[in-house]
C-alpha cells in the first residue's frame, strides 16, 4: 500500500507575465490587452493633421488589424482631399466665357466707336458738299451768309479758302443755321485755333466721340503731303487702333497714304515702319481727310 497518499498538484495561477488568450467575436486579444484597455498604453499610434472629421482623437483603440487598416484608408483619403480634375475644368471654363465675353464687348465698343466717327466724318463732308450745291460757296468762306443765310451769321472773304480763324470758326456756324449739320455754334474766331493745331473751343466746334474737336481748315498736315488743300481734322483723343480701323473704313488703312492719313503732328506717337502703331494702344491721335 502506499505510504502516501497523492495529493493534488496545485493549479500555477497566472500572473501579469503570462498571457492566456481569450476569443472574443471572432478576435483573439491577449489578457494583457484587456488589463490594458481604460489606460493610455494602447493609444492609437495612428495621428492626423486634420481637424474636424478626419480627426483620431488620442482616445481612439486599436480592436483588431482590420481596424488598424481601416483607419490608415481613412488617413490616406483625408491627406488627398482637393479639387477633382473636373471641378478644374469647369473653373477653367467659366474663366475663359468671362474672358471671351470682356474681349468679345470691348471688341463691339470700338466697332461703335470707329462707325460713330465715320458717321460724323461723312456727314460733315456731305454737309460741306451740299452747301456748296446750295450757295455756290465754301461754307465758312461764303460772304454773303448774313443776307441768305441768318444775319447772325459770321462772313467770310469769299476767296475760296478756309484760310483764318475768322474762318475756321464761321465754316460750322454757316452750316448749322443752314441746316446742314446739328448743334448750336457761335463762330468765335478766338476759338477756332491755327491752321496747323487740332483745337478748338467748346461751343466753336463740334466734338468728337473723344472730346476732341472737328476742323476744317486750308493746309498741308496730313502726314507726308506738300500741297495745300482743305482738310478735315478729326480732332484728338483718338485711340490709335480706333484711327487704324476707320482709315481702312473710309480709305487704304495706310497712315501715310490716300486720302485719309495720320496728323502729322501724331505720326511719331501713334505709328511705325509706315503702319498704325497698334500695338503700342496709343490712346492720344488724330486724322486727317484730305478734299
Amino acid at each position: 500500500m502506499a505510504m502516501f497518499k497523492q495529493l493534488p498538484l496545485p493549479l500555477k495561477s497566472c500572473n501579469n507575465n503570462h498571457q492566456t488568450n481569450n476569443i472574443q467575436g471572432g478576435v483573439i486579444v491577449s489578457d494583457l490587452h484587456h488589463k490594458a484597455r481604460g489606460s493610455h498604453l494602447f493609444k492609437s499610434p495612428i495621428s492626423s493633421p486634420f481637424k474636424g472629421p478626419c480627426e483620431i482623437s488620442d482616445e481612439s483603440r486599436v480592436k483588431s488589424s482590420g481596424e488598424i487598416s481601416r483607419i490608415g484608408l481613412r488617413k490616406n483619403q483625408c491627406a488627398q482631399a482637393g479639387f477633382s480634375l473636373v471641378e478644374i475644368a469647369i473653373v477653367l471654363v467659366i474663366v475663359g466665357l468671362i474672358l471671351g465675353g470682356v474681349f468679345k464687348g470691348q471688341a463691339l465698343i470700338d466697332s461703335a466707336r470707329v462707325r460713330s466717327l465715320s458717321t460724323d466724318v461723312s456727314g460733315i463732308r456731305a454737309a460741306w458738299y451740299s452747301f456748296q450745291d446750295r450757295y455756290r460757296s465754301i461754307p465758312g468762306d461764303f460772304s454773303n451768309a448774313q443776307t441768305q443765310i441768318d444775319s447772325a451769321a459770321m462772313q467770310g472773304n469769299g476767296n475760296g479758302r478756309i484760310d483764318d480763324s475768322t474762318e475756321r470758326a464761321a465754316v460750322w456756324q454757316q452750316m448749322a443755321l443752314a441746316g446742314f449739320i446739328s448743334g448750336s455754334f457761335n463762330g468765335k474766331q478766338n476759338g477756332a485755333g491755327s491752321a496747323s493745331d487740332v483745337e478748338c473751343a467748346e461751343g466753336t466746334c463740334p466734338q468728337n466721340p473723344f472730346s476732341g474737336y472737328y476742323k476744317i481748315s486750308y493746309s498741308a498736315q496730313a502726314a507726308d503731303v506738300d500741297g495745300l488743300a482743305h482738310e478735315i481734322f478729326t480732332g484728338a483723343q483718338i485711340p490709335v487702333n480706333i484711327l487704324s480701323q476707320l482709315d481702312r473704313k473710309l480709305d487704304d488703312g495706310n497712315p501715310s497714304t490716300g486720302r485719309f492719313r495720320v496728323h502729322r503732328s501724331f505720326k511719331a506717337a501713334c505709328t511705325r515702319d509706315g503702319q498704325w502703331d497698334v500695338a503700342t494702344g496709343h490712346a492720344n491721335c488724330a486724322g486727317v481727310l484730305r478734299d
